[in-house]
């Protein structure tokens, strides 16, 4: 068993486990797209880097092996600016077609663009049939109200870092 420390709380884990097998265990949640526990590693998405202290760069949470004593930083300034470039990249030529997609409302990447979103345009008022302002942020459906509120107070109420 290997000790690490993941946003100050310890965690023993097996040797052979990775950063986000360690992060699910004391239910500390990591963004992420590709990662599914069944398949094989390919970090492709990008969207769990997160901080390892004395590594030069974010390191994908992912593929990253736990070594003993390491210490990890899923919220600090480094791995949220790292995952907000991420979100802002996949965005850029992602179509804006969500009130028509057959996921609309149920997708991963809407539900991660509101929570780890770079947007510098999120402080401008959106052209939608239906936008809100909450908490310094603009929040948008052109689906539905509710959706949108929802989606909204579930970012402020879990205490996200954006």
């Amino acid at each position: 068993m290997l000790d690490i420390e993941i946003d100050g709380k310890q965690v023993q884990v097996p040797a052979g486990s990775t950063i986000m097998d360690a992060a699910q265990l004391i239910g500390v949640y990591i963004p992420h797209f590709c990662y599914h526990k069944k398949l094989s590693i390919a970090a492709n998405c990008r969207m769990c880097l997160v901080q390892v202290e004395k590594a030069p760069k974010p390191l994908p949470a992912c593929a990253t092996p736990v070594t003993s004593g390491m210490k990890v930083f899923t919220h600090s300034e480094l791995a949220i600016n790292a995952q907000k470039g991420v979100m802002e990249f996949l965005l850029i030529n992602h179509p804006l077609d969500c009130p028509i997609c057959d996921q609309g409302g149920e997708c991963q990447l809407q539900d991660l663009a509101v929570g780890y979103g770079a947007a510098p345009h999120a402080t401008k008022k959106p052209s939608a049939s239906f936008s809100t302002r909450i908490s310094g942020r603009w929040f948008q459906c052109r689906k539905c109200r509710a959706v949108s509120i929802a989606r909204a107070v579930y970012v402020l109420v879990r205490k996200s870092p954006v």
